[in-house]
C-alpha cells in the first residue's frame, strides 16, 4: 500500500471515529431529557466511555459536604490488582488530585507513576509491572454551574501525548453531560410543582385573610389538608402550659372534651413542650417512652398510619457572629402551637411532602404570629367598632379636604378665641438670702486657715489668721530710728557729764535731751501700735452659718489678699432662699406690662438643676432699673424671687449657687400670641 492511499485510510478512521463520538454524545444528550434516574443514567454515560474509548474502567466521583470525594458508580475494571488500591477512596494523592480538579475546574491528566515515584511493583511476582496506566479527569458541573465531582477515566499508560489531549476532550465533553441532566431534571421539577403553585398560593392568601387567631386556625386546617393530599391537619394554641386543638379540618365544631381530641392535644403539648417534631409512620422507635404511650394511646384511637406533629414557634433569627450569638441568647422562643399532619391509608415519608411541610409551617407561624399580636392590642373591640369614624373622615380625597379644612378651621378660631398663660422662661441661680463675702482689711498674706468648706461657724468665730510683710517692715524700720535716736541720747548724756562743759552748753544739751526723749517716747508708742496691730491682724465670722467656698484649706494658705478680695463666703443654709434670675432685655417689657398691669406679684414656677424632676412655685419681687451685662457680654436685667423651701424633703435639695430654669407668668394671652409673639418682635424690630 502506497504512502497516500494509508494517509487516506487514517483519515477516513479519524473521521468515522469522530462521527461515532459525535453520534455517542447526541444519544447521551438525548437520554439525559429522558432518563429520571440519575443512577442509571451514570452508569449508562460511564459504560458507553469505556466502550469508546477502550479503557480499562471510567469512575464517577462526587465531592461529599465534608470535601472528600466519594466514589458512586464505576464501570469496567482496573488493570491490575495494584491499581485498585492507587484508585481507592483511602489513597491520599489519589485523593488530591480529584481535589485539585474540582477546585481549579480543569481537566487533568496523571500517569500511575506520579503515585509511587516509580513503575508499579507486582509484589506477588516480585518484579516490576511494565504496564503503567493513566489517569483522566474532568470536572463536572451541577445547573448551576458548581463543582461538585469528577469523572475518571483510567487509560493505556502507551498512548501519545495527541491522544491524551483527545481523550481529556472527549471527557469534557462527556462532563457536560451531566449538567443537562441536573437541568432536565430541575425543568421536569418546575414541571411538577407548577401543579401545585396555585394551591400554594391559594393556601398563602387563605391563611393571611383573616387576623383572628381561631379563622386562621381554621384557613390553615383546611388549606394546609388540600395542598398535602392528606386525610386530617388539626391546629393547636399554647397557651403556657398545654396545647389546645382550636381547628380541624373538615370540622366546623368539635368536642374538646372527646377522647380523640384530648389525646392529640396531649401529644401537641408533649411535642411543643419539648420543640421536638414528631414524624411517626407504624411504630414510635426513638421516642421517649412517656411520649410513646401518649402518641400510642391517640394511635389507637384514631387509627392513622403516619402521624406528623410540627411545633410552630417563633424563633430568634441565625446570627453569625459572636456578639450576635449571646444576643441571640437572650432572646427567647416565643411557641404558638402546632400542625398535626395525619394519613389513615398511606405511609408518607417526610422527605416525600418535605418542600410543602416547609411553607406550610412558615406561613401558619407567620399568619398565627400576626393573629397574635393584633389580639393583644389594647382596647383592640373598641378601636375596631371606631374604624367608621376614620373612613367618615379619611375615606376619599374629598373627606380628607373637608376634613383638613375643619381642622384648619378650628385651629384658626382655637387660636383667635382661646386665652393661655403667657410664660416667659428665664435662668437664674439659687442663693441663700442671708450670706456674707468676706473681705480681708488691708493687704497681707493668709497665714492659717482654722475652717474648711461646709463647716458650720459662729459669729465671732476666727476663721483665718494674716500676716501683712509691710507692718512688719515698719516695725523694723521704727526699731531702727529708735536705736540711733537711744545713742544720740547716750552720747549727749555723755557730753553733759563732763566738768568742762560751761553752763550756757548744759542748757543746750538738757534742751536737745528732753526733745530726744519725746522722740523716743513718740517711737516706743508708734511700734506698740503697730505691734499691736499686727498681733489682732485676722478674719471672724461676722454671722452664725456655713462656709460655701470651695477647696479653703488648699487654695488660701500663703495667698496674697487686699481689701478687694472676697476670702471666703458665709451663708445661713437653714434660713430663707431666693431666686436670682436674669431676664433678657426682649422679655422685661412684657414682665413690666404684666407687673404693672397686676396688683398682685407676678408667680413664678422654677425647676431646681438638682432636681429637675419636681416643680416649684415662687413670687417675682423686684426687677433691677439698668441691665447688667453676663459673662459673654450680653446685657440682662437682674431680678429676685421670693420661693417658700422650708419643707425638710427639699432642704437636703437645695445647694447655693445651684441653676435654676424658671417661667414667670405673664398673664393670659391668645394662643396665636403665645405661639407667635418673638416672630412678631423679630419683624418689628427688622423694619424699624
Amino acid at each position: 500500500m502506497s504512502t497516500t492511499d494509508q494517509s487516506q485510510a487514517e483519515r477516513a478512521n479519524a473521521e468515522q471515529i469522530k462521527d461515532e463520538v459525535r453520534r455517542t454524545i447526541r444519544q447521551l444528550a438525548e437520554m439525559a431529557k429522558s432518563e429520571s434516574n440519575f443512577d442509571q443514567y451514570c452508569s449508562e454515560v460511564l459504560t458507553r466511555v469505556v466502550s469508546m474509548t477502550g479503557a480499562h474502567g471510567a469512575l464517577f466521583w462526587q465531592i461529599t459536604s465534608q470535601g472528600n470525594p466519594k466514589l458512586t458508580h464505576h464501570a469496567g475494571q482496573a488493570p491490575h490488582d495494584q491499581a485498585r488500591d492507587v484508585l481507592s477512596q483511602e489513597n491520599a494523592q489519589h485523593n488530591k488530585a480529584i481535589i485539585d480538579v474540582v477546585t481549579n475546574k480543569i481537566p487533568m491528566g496523571m500517569k500511575s507513576e506520579s503515585f509511587t515515584g516509580s513503575k508499579i511493583i507486582d509484589s506477588q511476582e516480585g518484579g516490576v509491572n511494565p504496564d503503567p496506566f493513566l489517569m483522566l479527569f474532568a470536572p463536572v458541573y451541577t445547573r448551576t454551574k458548581e463543582c461538585c465531582g469528577a469523572i475518571e477515566l483510567v487509560q493505556r499508560g502507551n498512548i501519545s501525548t495527541q491522544a491524551q489531549e483527545g481523550y481529556l476532550r472527549f471527557l469534557s465533553q462527556v462532563s457536560t453531560l451531566f449538567q443537562r441532566w441536573h437541568e432536565q431534571q430541575d425543568l421536569a421539577l418546575l414541571d411538577s410543582n407548577s401543579g401545585k403553585w396555585n394551591e400554594k398560593m391559594e393556601f398563602v392568601s387563605e391563611v393571611h385573610r383573616s387576623i383572628d387567631v381561631k379563622e386562621t386556625a381554621y384557613s390553615i386546617a383546611n388549606e394546609a389538608r388540600r395542598v398535602l393530599g392528606c386525610d386530617r391537619v388539626s391546629v393547636g394554641k399554647w397557651n403556657g402550659r398545654k396545647c389546645k386543638i382550636i381547628a380541624i379540618s373538615s370540622q366546623d365544631r368539635f368536642d374538646n372534651r372527646a377522647n380523640v381530641v384530648r389525646k392529640l392535644g396531649n401529644v401537641a403539648t408533649a411535642s411543643v413542650s419539648a420543640d421536638q417534631k414528631f414524624w411517626i409512620i407504624g411504630d414510635t422507635k426513638g421516642i421517649a417512652p412517656e411520649v410513646a404511650n401518649k402518641v400510642n394511646d391517640y394511635l389507637d384511637e384514631s387509627h392513622s398510619r403516619t402521624l406528623a406533629v410540627i411545633p410552630l414557634a417563633v424563633r430568634p433569627p441565625d446570627r453569625p457572629d459572636l456578639d450576635m450569638a449571646k444576643k441571640r441568647g437572650k432572646e427567647k422562643l416565643r411557641k404558638l402551637g402546632a400542625v398535626i399532619i395525619e394519613y389513615f391509608d398511606a405511609d408518607v415519608t417526610e422527605e416525600k411532602i418535605a418542600e410543602d411541610c416547609k411553607l406550610i409551617v412558615e406561613q401558619s407561624q407567620l399568619a398565627l404570629e400576626n393573629a397574635r399580636q393584633h389580639n393583644e392590642i389594647f382596647m383592640q373591640p373598641i378601636l375596631k367598632r371606631l374604624g367608621w369614624l376614620q373612613q367618615t373622615l379619611f375615606g376619599d380625597h374629598f373627606a380628607k379636604t373637608m376634613t383638613g379644612l375643619a381642622a384648619l378651621g378650628l385651629l384658626a378660631l382655637a387660636m383667635i378665641f382661646v386665652q393661655w398663660e403667657l410664660k416667659m422662661k428665664v435662668a437664674g441661680v439659687l442663693q441663700p438670702q442671708i450670706r456674707r463675702h468676706i473681705h480681708a482689711e488691708g493687704n497681707g498674706v493668709v497665714e492659717e486657715v482654722f475652717f474648711s468648706d461646709g463647716q458650720d461657724v459662729v459669729e465671732g468665730q476666727q476663721l483665718l489668721s494674716l500676716r501683712s510683710p509691710d507692718d512688719e517692715m515698719e516695725v523694723q524700720r521704727l526699731n531702727g530710728e529708735l536705736t540711733v535716736l537711744r545713742q544720740n541720747i547716750n552720747s549727749l548724756s555723755f557730753q553733759s557729764s563732763r566738768t568742762s562743759v560751761d553752763a550756757r552748753e548744759s542748757a543746750e544739751i538738757s534742751q536737745q535731751l528732753a526733745m530726744l526723749h519725746e522722740q523716743e517716747t513718740t517711737l516706743l508708742e508708734t511700734i506698740r501700735l503697730n505691734q499691736e496691730k499686727q498681733a489682732n491682724q485676722k478674719i471672724v465670722a461676722p454671722i452664725d452659718g456655713t462656709i460655701v467656698t470651695w477647696d479653703l484649706e488648699k487654695r488660701l494658705p500663703g495667698l496674697v489678699v487686699n481689701p478687694n478680695y472676697i476670702v471666703m463666703t458665709i451663708a445661713k443654709l437653714d434660713g430663707p432662699w431666693q431666686l436670682e434670675v436674669l431676664i433678657p432685655q426682649n422679655k422685661v417689657g412684657y414682665i413690666d406690662v404684666a407687673r404693672a398691669n397686676s396688683d398682685e406679684p407676678l408667680k413664678v414656677q422654677f425647676a431646681l438643676g438638682t432636681n429637675p424632676n419636681d416643680t416649684f412655685e415662687g413670687t417675682l419681687e423686684k426687677v433691677s432699673l439698668r441691665s447688667h451685662p453676663d459673662d459673654s457680654g450680653v446685657p440682662h436685667f437682674k431680678a429676685l424671687v421670693n420661693c417658700d423651701l422650708d419643707e425638710e424633703e427639699i432642704k437636703e435639695l437645695l445647694r447655693p449657687g445651684a441653676g435654676v430654669t424658671a417661667k414667670v407668668f405673664c398673664g393670659k394671652r391668645p394662643m396665636w400670641f403665645n405661639c407667635f409673639y418673638q416672630v412678631r418682635d423679630y419683624l418689628r424690630s427688622f423694619f424699624v
